[in-house]
């Protein structure tokens, strides 16, 4: 059920960035959305039990997917889930895991990576600037930092492979959005304990 919605959110977004994307590439995404969503609900509950940790994955993991989705489709990340991303993220400071001092500094170390790369032309969005800006509230200092780090390395070995398999050329813009969340997923998942 969840999946379903989380893809009813992508197809809204989806058709307000762009009103003639075909249906049956929405149908199949749809599939593919239920699936990721229970595997990670899946993975969510195995490490955190029923608390409020598991609440906060849940919401993280909802976000992580939606947007992923939407700037692999088109290469944008809404401004309207950066804001939900960061009002999630300063939401659940004060109910988990982190400090709210510990929440600022990854906002600022996650967002300020980020805009540093930027000032090399054509390197990064700033969709991405504000959302790993955003995820920060939700990882803390720490966490942020390994997010970002495991981005890197699965946007490289991704993006090699593409190259080598001539799938997309030097040239070739590919999002950033879905390495974050993969980054943030294994972060806030994975490491937790950092």
């Amino acid at each position: 059920m969840l999946g379903f919605c989380l893809w009813k959110v992508i197809k809204v977004n989806s058709l307000k960035i762009n009103p003639k994307i075909e249906k049956e590439t929405m149908w199949f995404y749809g599939y593919f959305i239920v699936g990721i969503t229970s595997v990670a609900v899946l993975i969510s509950f195995l490490k955190f039990g029923l608390s409020s940790l598991f609440i906060k994955a849940m919401i993280l993991n909802c976000i992580l997917i939606v947007v992923s989705f939407i700037d692999f489709q088109h290469q944008v990340i809404p401004n309207n889930m950066v804001i939900i991303t960061l009002l999630s993220g300063i939401l659940f400071t004060f109910l988990c895991d982190i400090t709210i001092v510990n929440s600022l500094i990854g906002m600022f170390v996650g967002g300020g990576v980020l805009f540093l790369l930027a000032l090399v032309p054509n390197v990064m969005g700033g969709g991405d600037i504000k959302w790993m800006f955003a995820l920060g509230s939700f990882l803390g200092t720490q966490k942020v930092m390994v997010a970002l780090f495991l981005a890197f390395i699965f946007a490289a070995v991704i993006s090699i492979l593409l190259l080598v398999f001539k799938i997309k050329g030097r040239k070739d813009h590919i999002p950033f959005g879905p390495f974050l969340a993969l980054g943030c997923f294994a972060s806030f998942h994975i490491i937790f304990l950092l």
